[in-house]
């Protein structure tokens, strides 16, 4: 009888333990299996190729690294010389292949000398003149004097046709002035305080545009001031040659270091 009722026990223990597996083995083995999946899960996400909240790049900009300058627009050079030739007498041809016209290849007082075009041993009024006849021209012409006063002077000539007629901006060592000589006949247009030393080189720049002139100077070793010294309008010449007018006594050394004539516009003055 114990022995009959200890097997029913068993088979009883056995029906319900089965039950339980057979209930509760799903949960187990996804409790079990989740760990593992979302494991993988992560895996998957940190790779930066993949899942869709991936960021989407983005281009660095490389230091050190800019964008190729545009080429300067090409100037259209009316006239040129820089004055680098060996030494000789007069100053012959000028650096852009033209050659010097007005006194400076008849008269001795010019020449080469030393990568500069100078003028020595002459009195009174000398001129020299470079490229075509123009209306609106823009020069910018450096050089030096080794003593000013008693009317010695340095000075750009713009509208030159000889030496009857022409616009001059000059320094005399103690103003920059612009003078002109009509059929003859000299006046001075306009003159301002502008102290020039013995010996230092100045840069002179003189523009005509129509009836408009301007001017203004300043040492070759500082910055082309912001603004025209001289604006002044006089109508009385149209039309001419640019180069250099220079007044001299015995003992006076000019130097000049480069000369350059350019198209003016009103957009490129400064």
């Amino acid at each position: 009888m114990n022995k009959r009722l200890l097997v029913i026990t068993l088979i009883i223990m056995l029906v319900i333990s089965g039950l339980v597996v057979g209930l509760f083995s799903g949960p187990i083995q996804q409790a079990l299996t989740a760990p593992m999946t979302n494991a993988n899960a992560m895996g998957k996400n940190a790779n930066p190729n993949n899942g869709p909240q991936q960021a989407r790049a983005t281009k660095v900009p490389q230091p050190g690294k800019t964008q190729p300058a545009l080429a300067p627009t090409q100037v259209n050079i009316l006239a040129q010389d820089t004055f680098q030739r060996t030494n000789q007498s007069f100053w012959g041809q000028a650096s852009d292949g033209r050659k010097w016209q007005g006194d400076a290849n008849t008269l001795q007082a010019f020449s080469i000398t030393g990568s500069t075009g100078q003028i020595a041993n002459g009195r009174g009024s000398v001129n020299a003149v470079l490229g075509p006849a123009n209306n609106n021209v823009n020069v910018v012409a450096s050089g030096a004097v080794n003593q000013f006063g008693n009317g010695v002077n340095m000075g750009v000539v713009l509208r030159w046709t000889d030496a009857q007629n022409w616009y001059k901006a000059l320094i005399d060592g103690e103003h920059l002035s612009i003078l002109k000589r009509v059929n003859g006949t000299s006046s001075q247009v306009r003159t301002v305080p502008f102290q020039a030393q013995n010996g230092r080189v100045y840069n002179i720049r003189f523009q005509a545009i129509g009836a408009m002139l301007f001017t203004k100077v300043w040492r070759s070793d500082l910055p082309e001031p912001a603004h025209w010294m001289i604006t002044i309008s006089d109508p009385d010449l149209t039309n001419g040659q640019a180069g250099l007018r220079m007044v001299l006594q015995p003992t006076t050394v000019i130097s000049i270091t480069s000369f350059l004539a350019t198209p003016a516009t009103m957009g490129n003055d400064l």
